[in-house]
């Protein structure tokens, strides 16, 4: 009877999986359906390679675009030039794996692809390994609150906290090298940094932790303020480096509140529902006791989150981090009080709103690359697709980064 079973499981795979490599998008929902009644690993590693194959044909805007054009100059430069280009920067590791790439041939798209991958693969694999009570509809909401599209677009920072995201949980497994992957993350980006403190904080007691909590409530008013005193007293004992530049432009210059003010009407709504996923994560932590380690690793990231909560482009890079292990520190507790199971479902409301906003607020991005073809090419169509400096050029406005005749919807 065993023997049968896994010969009908062997010939859906078959199935399943030649569909997948020939219609990816239209296979997708029978992927999901399969994954709902097996829980196998396979079904996840296609689902994983439908969103960062998606993620990897975004056309090059925003940061991306300057990565792509960073690329592309990486291509002419001689050893010597780029050690001249490090010199200005401070961090260093993604901008040597560019270098590598460039010089071998290989597309950004390939990174895109491994880090989209490997966020949806080991949400996934951290889930399924849980008691089979958790369900798989749990386990795919859980997924969808991962941003594919900006974090493909942005791809530095997002990298960094990936590897923010597996310290803290090999941390969680008791494991000793934790520190040294937050510190690879910092050279990666150097917003990373962040997180070793947070390393140290998540220590204190349970106790400690809460009442750090509340008191980061009081702060939300006056964080802007607060940070703009401390940032422009601290860094005048700073010598001039580049990590003093960054820290001016985040907390003082055009990415502190310039760049919230210039959002379009989607951007700020979707910016407004993310803050109400966040509430929804922080009533919980606020409403329920705990006492695993999950919830010490989750409240120091929601303390930051509020201290930087005047800062909106802080702000959203930081949410990953605690949505993230906020969600699964409600997972693995799983409670079972009355306004826990309304806080859960609140959860699952906001995520799926908040998914399909994300979609209508990169519905540019998305007309003006290859992602359209998603819907009718197969996976070696989609896969070879490349953003040449002519169809850059072609399509992308120099001084914006954005998509030329492209208009939003």
């Amino acid at each position: 009877m065993k023997n049968m079973l896994k010969s009908r499981y062997y010939i859906s795979d078959i199935v399943l999986g030649t569909a997948f490599f020939f219609m990816p998008f239209w296979s997708l929902p029978l992927v999901i359906f399969q994954l709902i009644k097996t829980r196998r690993v396979f079904y996840t590693i296609l689902i994983s390679t439908f969103f960062a194959l998606t993620a990897s044909l975004l056309a090059p805007t925003g940061d991306l675009y300057r990565l792509y054009l960073t690329y592309f100059d990486f291509q002419e430069f001689n050893f010597d030039s780029f050690i001249d280009f490090l010199s200005v920067k401070p961090d260093f590791l993604f901008y040597a794996l560019l270098y590598v790439f460039a010089k071998i041939g290989l597309s950004i798209r390939i990174i895109i692809f491994l880090m989209i991958f490997s966020f949806f693969q080991l949400s996934f694999n951290l889930l399924l390994k849980q008691p089979r009570k958790i369900s798989v509809l749990i386990i795919l909401l859980f997924v969808m609150q991962f941003d594919f599209l900006l974090q493909g677009l942005f791809l530095r920072f997002p990298l960094a906290i990936l590897l923010v995201i597996y310290a803290f949980l090999n941390k969680i497994d008791g494991k000793k090298y934790s520190i040294l992957l937050l510190i690879l993350a910092s050279t990666i980006h150097f917003g990373a940094l962040i997180s070793i403190p947070i390393y140290f904080l998540s220590r204190l007691s349970l106790k400690k932790l809460n009442t750090a909590l509340l008191i980061s409530l009081l702060i939300i008013p006056f964080g802007s303020y607060i940070f703009i005193f401390l940032i422009n007293n601290l860094l005048e004992w700073f010598p001039n480096i580049p990590f003093k530049e960054k820290l001016e432009d985040y907390f003082l210059g055009y990415w502190a509140l310039e760049f919230f003010e210039e959002r379009t009407w989607k951007a700020l709504f979707q910016i407004y529902i993310e803050r109400i996923l966040y509430f929804l994560v922080l009533a919980y932590f606020l409403l329920t006791k705990g006492n695993t380690m999950h919830r010490k690793i989750a409240i120091p990231f929601l303390i930051l989150i509020n201290v930087l909560f005047s800062f909106p482009n802080l702000f959203n890079r930081y949410l990953v981090l605690a949505t993230f292990f906020g969600i699964l520190c409600m997972i693995i507790e799983n409670k079972k009080k009355a306004y826990s199971q309304l806080i859960h479902l609140g959860l699952a409301l906001t995520i799926t709103l908040v998914f399909s906003t994300r979609i209508v607020a990169q519905q540019k991005n998305i007309r003006v690359g290859y992602i359209p073809s998603i819907i009718y090419n197969n996976v070696i169509s989609l896969s070879i697709k490349k953003y040449d400096i002519e169809w850059i050029d072609k399509h992308i406005d120099e001084k914006t980064a954005s998509p030329k005749k492209v208009k939003s919807l």
